[in-house]
């Protein structure tokens, strides 16, 4: 699998309040609609048509191709970009572990702890362990803790994070999105630990130097 690392977005955002977005259905998860939301819409019947024309049927290829370019869109910044992409991926493949993924991590820069999560579970199914998945869904684990004040939530993250250094101990990543969790539980010094140890490590230049600055003020570096 492609590697899928996106910067660590809207930090503060994503821990204490929600980005503003607009809530037309081609933006939300799975266009806003539930399992019980019936068959496809007159136009979604277009879409898949005209796809079905372009790949020869083949809606597993097709899915791919629309989830690989929402995450393109994603790394370059375009949010509702790749959402619409994940969107027609989901609506070619309901079980495309890559493409739920990348709604899960769209929903968690937002600020949407809880939904971020289910659509990390649904991908979790589809996935199993795949080294930068697991770092994300760490990510999405302790920000749905922190934001919905579940200790239980951000305890199996700080878990996580931990199994993750054991199997890359170099994940910059990894190491970022757990001081960060650190740092909103109030845990500065055990903070700066990871930060230390994310900056040690072959792309620590990468390190958000933001988040370092406000850990800064709340505690200098020690």
């Amino acid at each position: 699998m492609l590697r899928r690392i996106c910067s660590v977005l809207l930090i503060a955002i994503a821990f204490t309040g929600h980005t503003a977005f607009a809530q037309t259905p081609d933006l939300l998860p799975k266009y806003g609609r539930t399992s019980e939301d019936g068959a496809p819409s007159a136009e979604d019947q277009k879409f898949l048509a005209a796809t079905d024309q372009r790949f020869k049927g083949d809606r597993k290829k097709a899915s791919a191709d629309f989830a690989a370019r929402g995450w393109t869109a994603l790394r370059q910044g375009k949010s509702d970009e790749a959402m619409q992409r994940f969107n027609q991926a989901w609506l070619l493949q309901s079980n495309n572990g890559n493409a739920l993924w990348g709604m899960g991590q769209i929903e968690a820069n937002r600020g949407r702890a809880a939904e971020s999560l289910k659509l990390f579970g649904e991908a979790n199914r589809q996935i199993g362990f795949e080294l930068d998945f697991a770092v994300d869904y760490a990510r999405a684990q302790s920000l749905a803790g922190v934001k919905l004040g579940d200790k239980q939530l951000v305890d199996e993250a700080f878990k996580r994070f931990a199994q993750l250094q054991a199997r890359a101990p170099t994940n910059t990543l990894n190491l970022q999105n757990w001081a960060i969790a650190l740092f909103y539980a109030g845990q500065y010094a055990a903070a700066w630990d990871k930060v230390k140890a994310a900056q040690a490590t072959p792309r620590g230049a990468e390190v958000d130097k933001k988040f370092v600055a406000d850990l800064q003020r709340k505690m200098p570096r020690p």
